[in-house]
């Protein structure tokens, strides 16, 4: 089954080191047994898993096998043969990416590299979806939707997807209107926890050059956590996400123009729930404790994660002789108001409101060669520009000594009043609050381009490039007391007052080369040469401490793969050993008694080098029909190489330390094993396939802050199950799933700060039943 996209007119076409081992040996193995039944006529599997994926990586329509880019992707069908439903799903099903949240804000690391800076920072692996870039962290982790694809393009990809894009990129595509037909479908679901969820999807032909497409979903779930007896919070709020994506769609010719609208509701706990299960002395003492890892919380502040986002977008293709142009811009804002007890505990310590708010612009043209240009035999090339003007804010309110919502430790002030080390004691203020203000612009633009030239008819040479300049600088950057009429008081204003630096200009060129050989048919191999660049930027949001700046991050990566089609295609094979090197690494470190809620720091250096594989393999072809193999894996070896005057927290008291030396230390956020293994099977029946389906992950586990002890996810496996029934003349299928068969314990996230580690569990074993049907 080949899975199209719908694309404009003539645009060319993962408990073990020896569980690892043993799943590259049985994928080795399986390109045996597909030579077996290489001189068999290519056969067609009905199972979802088996399907030729066109993607747009390289800003072209072409079949993933055919492309020198590591990349995962999958069609909606594929998801939903997989049981992903949320974008915290992709972990389980692409080797080396972890998916976790913070507080209610998404955090990605990929092959290594990524940012857990996720206040008033930038991803280093991008989200796009259409096409435009999200810049924000926050509400990332929502439910997709309606999807047609999703592609994860492992490694930096500065040259084409561009702005701080050092570990990768995840492109989600969704419906594009179509002219030929009215078609739609309805999907609904009901499960554990009371949860619903709803979408769907309306395709309709106005006229031959006209046509609409509008996708809505609702999504509704209650908590598998319970509040303790004694926690003073008891009112369990429900999760809940609603959107729309409305979609309008032009041609005339040589000439198209899609308009679209998005808007999105989220509200709820996300993972603002969070337990504190390894409270520090501070907070022992003020009358905290650690809470048990059973889904049972008490908190004594409000918790919330609201966030209201609208996109509005355009897209115009022009398709001239000798080149076509395509221009993307985009205008999306963000009101995020968030509420999370900062201890964890049933104890008045702690707690923070966080509203947030993003208005950005983005900009895009791309002129893009095609069948009539120049050399088209043996020359490909893209090229264009780029520009983003961002303005995003935080504007938390910060409970002090009972104030508002809660008591605050000790903060540090000797700096600021001349006498180092003195502190602010907890019973030096009563029923204060503190107000803060961060405001931070940024305006990039970019130039880039690639080019392929056909040497001859097996090798082919890529060559790219991007330039980007860029200024960020703070807007506001102040603290101030909130009086008893709702007025504040100012403290200190940092973006006026501070000594540190306000505005930062910087400009970057980051190269690509690469080589690509097709020795067979069936067979390609491609080296790759890349550097990538993540801005600099600021922390804003200080207490007692001036403006952080957290330096640009440079990488730069060398890449062998491979990818593998059997003549049957019975067997699909894709693997790449990699090689990377970071320097000023960012990172973000949560402590009040640094000076604020984040204070930002750089890592001197690090490196990482890898493997990763995926396989799908059709078992025993000549015996049975329709039983797929999939094997996937990934070993991350990655260590930070200098990474002197770190910050973290004592092993045994859970206090703030300074001046560590985390060198030769594993990087965060970076399990070394991970593999998927999943069987499906397909029977049919007169009405139509019955597919079975079972699922393995496994995580040897990972820290989350440098000095690696205390704050750390163990290793964990997770069994997942799936039976679907497709009537085929209704086009009518009926799913059967359950998740964490195990019941395994494990996190979602976690967030070390002075009194102790807040987790966020996954939920427990969970059951659901689905339904979907195409009209």
């Amino acid at each position: 089954m080949t899975y199209q996209t719908a694309t404009p007119p003539r645009v060319s076409a993962r408990h073990s080191k020896s569980a690892l081992t043993l799943a590259i040996l049985a994928s080795l193995a399986a390109t045996q047994v597909s030579a077996q039944d290489s001189a068999d006529e290519p056969r067609k599997s009905r199972s979802r898993l088996i399907e030729e994926v066109v993607v747009t990586a390289t800003k072209r329509a072409e079949n993933v096998q055919d492309i020198p880019v590591s990349v995962s992707a999958f069609s909606g069908d594929m998801l939903s043969a997989m049981g992903v439903d949320d974008p915290t799903d992709l972990q389980a099903v692409t080797p080396g990416l972890t998916y976790n949240s913070a507080t209610g804000f998404s955090i990605i690391y990929l092959r290594g590299v990524g940012s857990d800076a996720f206040l008033m920072a930038d991803p280093s692996v991008a989200t796009y979806i259409d096409g435009i870039y999200y810049p924000f962290a926050s509400g990332l982790a929502q439910s997709f939707g309606k999807v047609e694809r999703i592609e994860v393009l492992k490694g930096p990809q500065g040259t084409l997807f561009g702005r701080n894009t050092t570990g990768g990129a995840i492109s989600i595509t969704s419906e594009t209107p179509d002219f030929e037909e009215v078609y739609g479908s309805v999907d609904a679901s009901y499960g554990s926890f009371n949860s619903k969820k709803v979408a769907g999807l309306i395709n309709t032909p106005v006229t031959d050059w006209f046509a609409t497409s509008l996708a809505l979903f609702y999504n509704e779930s209650g908590q598998y956590y319970t509040f303790d007896p004694e926690s003073t919070q008891q009112n369990m709020d429900v999760e809940r996400a609603a959107g729309g994506r409305l979609k309008l769609k032009f041609a005339y010719e040589d000439y198209d123009l899609l308009l679209a609208a998005v808007k999105i509701r989220q509200s709820g706990y996300n993972t603002t729930l969070a337990g504190n299960t390894r409270a520090s002395d501070q907070t022992i003492a003020a009358g905290g404790e650690s809470q048990p890892r059973d889904y049972t919380i008490s908190v004594d502040s409000p918790l919330n994660f609201d966030i209201d986002s609208e996109v509005v977008f355009g897209e115009v293709n022009a398709y001239f002789d000798s080149l076509d142009v395509k221009l993307l811009a985009s205008h999306q804002t963000l009101e995020n108001f968030g509420q999370s007890d900062f201890d964890g505990t049933n104890a008045s310590i702690v707690a923070f409101e966080a509203p947030l708010f993003a208005d950005v612009k983005t900009a895009e043209l791309q002129f893009i060669s095609n069948e009539g240009s120049w050399g088209s035999d043996w020359l490909e090339w893209i090229g264009g520009f780029y520009f983003i003007d961002s303005t995003a804010g935080l504007l938390p309110r910060f409970g002090a000594a009972g104030g508002g919502q809660g008591n605050v430790g000790p903060v540090p002030i000797g700096d600021l009043l001349g006498e180092p080390g003195q502190q602010l004691p907890v019973p030096a203020l009563t029923g204060v609050a503190l107000n803060l203000q961060g405001i931070l612009d940024t305006d990039s633009w970019a130039a880039f381009f690639q080019t392929t030239f056909t040497i001859n008819d097996w090798t082919e040479l890529t060559v790219g490039g991007r330039y980007q300049y860029e200024e960020r600088y703070v807007v506001a950057s102040s603290t101030g007391i909130e009086n008893a009429d709702g007025s504040t008081t100012p403290l200190f204003d940092w973006a006026n007052d501070g000594e540190g630096i306000r505005d930062v200009e910087s400009e970057n060129f980051s190269p690509k080369v690469a080589v690509n050989l097709r020795p067979l048919d069936d067979l390609l191999v491609f080296f790759s040469w890349q550097k990538g660049f993540k801005s600099g930027t600021f922390n804003t949001i200080n207490i007692t401490d001036d403006i952080d700046y957290a330096e640009e991050e440079n990488v730069e990566s060398y890449e062998l793969g491979a990818k593998y089609t059997s003549p049957s295609g019975n067997l699909v094979l894709n693997t790449a050993v990699f090689y990377t090197e970071l320097e000023n690494i960012q990172v973000q470190f949560s402590s009040l008694e640094a000076g604020g809620t984040v204070t930002f720091d750089n890592a001197g250096a690090g490196r990482i080098q890898g493997i990763d594989f995926d396989s799908r393999l059709i078992l025993l072809p000549s015996l049975t029909d329709d039983l797929v193999l999939t094997l996937s894996g990934a070993y991350l070896d990655a260590v930070y190489t200098d990474y002197r005057d770190g910050l973290g927290f004592d092993e045994d008291t859970g206090a703030y330390q300074d001046g560590q030396d985390f060198t030769g230390n594993r990087m965060v956020r970076t399990p070394e094993y991970t593999a998927t293994l999943a069987l499906s099977k397909t029977l049919m029946f007169d009405p139509g396939p019955l597919e079975l389906t079972v699922d393995g992950y496994y995580n040897s586990g990972y820290a989350y802050l440098p000095q690696n002890t205390v704050f750390l996810e163990e290793e964990y496996h997770l069994i997942n199950a799936r039976a679907s029934f497709w009537i085929e003349e209704w086009d009518f299928r009926m799913t059967a799933s359950v998740k964490n068969l195990g019941d395994t314990t494990y996190a979602y996230s976690q967030f070390p700060n002075d009194y102790g580690r807040l987790e966020a569990l996954a939920p427990p074993r969970n059951y659901s039943f689905a339904v979907q049907w195409n009209f």
